[in-house]
């Protein structure tokens, strides 16, 4: 496969088609990871590297090899509104952002919102996240749409917190075009401090949305590190090997800066094996993984599935993620022929 070249750094090159099949890729392999972070673990309190768990891959995959996704797919979402010149153009950018973002996070939150407060009337589940028998204005608030904590479906408050961003964004793009480095060092310290309060629920989404912001206006040429993955993988590794057996409040940031290099130089070995095609082409299930699984995840749990300390625990934990990626492909590729236009509507429009 023959890679097309461009040069960064001219104005007129369109960063999101030059690295479009890329972005595609780690968009999949990053909702895929994200899956697998919210099938729940008993995490151990405390670790010795001496006496591991047979979950040991799973409990050291889940506390760090898998804590970036959302930070990186992020930075990719700050970066294609600024690459694309999204920001200055407000009023369309958020009519998109409203149909992507605000109806896909109430249309697969709200029927869940129903069909909890019903089960938990009939005495069918507990409230020990979300009562919402007992619920007041503030609890309900929550359950709907995230006021101050994830909502029934709590994989979506990423779309909560995208959402609010992109409008942030969009208010400040002219600041954050011409004082770059002080957009940075600002969304670190809101950040850092808490500053956005309950208006950004993951506040470390700030920073990297200004990250991603920041490459795409410096028009930083991200094929650049591409031939360092044989370097930086294994430092992925070993980062995420001390963070978990000996923790530290830093180590968190070099699994999370290094796992973000070695996907994106990922996507750049198989872009250059000619293998990214058939993932890049697969990225149209990305969305519909995203809003689906969460879904799946609590009809799994009511049912009684738990991933325990044996053999069958470690299968269920590397198999489950997998076929729930699976069957939410299934269920959007059917639908999407049964009901097309409500799919359009219910995924805003991504893969349908």
């Amino acid at each position: 496969m023959q890679v097309r070249e461009f040069t960064v750094n001219n104005d007129q090159t369109d960063l999101v088609a030059l690295y479009s099949q890329r972005l595609a890729a780690a968009r999949l392999i990053l909702i895929i990871m994200v899956v697998y972070v919210h099938v729940p673990l008993i995490l151990p309190a405390l670790t010795d590297a001496w006496s591991p768990s047979i979950l040991e891959p799973a409990f050291i995959a889940n506390k760090t090899a898998l804590r970036f996704a959302v930070s990186v797919l992020t930075i990719m979402s700050g970066f294609i509104l600024f690459a694309k010149y999204s920001d200055r153009h407000p009023i369309s950018t958020l009519k998109k952002k409203i149909k992507t973002l605000a109806v896909p996070f109430f249309l697969w939150n709200i029927p869940l919102v129903v069909a909890l407060y019903v089960a938990q009337a009939m005495q069918l589940t507990s409230g020990r996240r979300l009562d919402l028998v007992n619920a007041d204005l503030i609890g309900w608030l929550d359950a709907t749409i995230a006021l101050s904590t994830r909502p029934v479906n709590y994989p979506l408050y990423f779309l909560r917190d995208l959402f609010v961003i992109n409008c942030l964004a969009i208010i400040l793009s002219k600041f954050i075009r011409k004082f770059t480095v002080v957009a940075l060092i600002g969304s670190f310290v809101i950040a850092e401090y808490d500053f956005d309060g309950i208006l950004v629920l993951r506040s470390s989404m700030l920073p990297a949305f200004v990250i991603g912001a920041a490459l795409a206006i410096w028009r930083i040429d991200l094929r650049s590190t591409d031939k360092l993955l044989p370097v930086i993988a294994p430092l992925f590794l070993l980062s995420c090997l001390l963070q978990y057996y000996y923790p530290s409040s830093g180590g968190s940031i070099y699994v999370a800066a290094l796992g973000a290099m070695t996907i994106w130089q990922t996507t750049g070995f198989l872009e250059r094996t000619g293998r990214i095609t058939g993932i890049a082409n697969a990225a149209k299930f990305a969305f519909p993984i995203y809003l689906m699984h969460g879904v799946i995840l609590v009809v799994a749990l009511s049912l009684g599935v738990s991933v325990t300390p044996t053999v069958y625990g470690l299968l269920l934990w590397l198999l489950l993620p997998a076929a729930i990626a699976v069957t939410c492909c299934l269920v959007f590729v059917v639908m999407r022929q049964l009901v097309p236009s409500a799919v359009q509507i219910a995924t805003g429009g991504r893969g349908a």
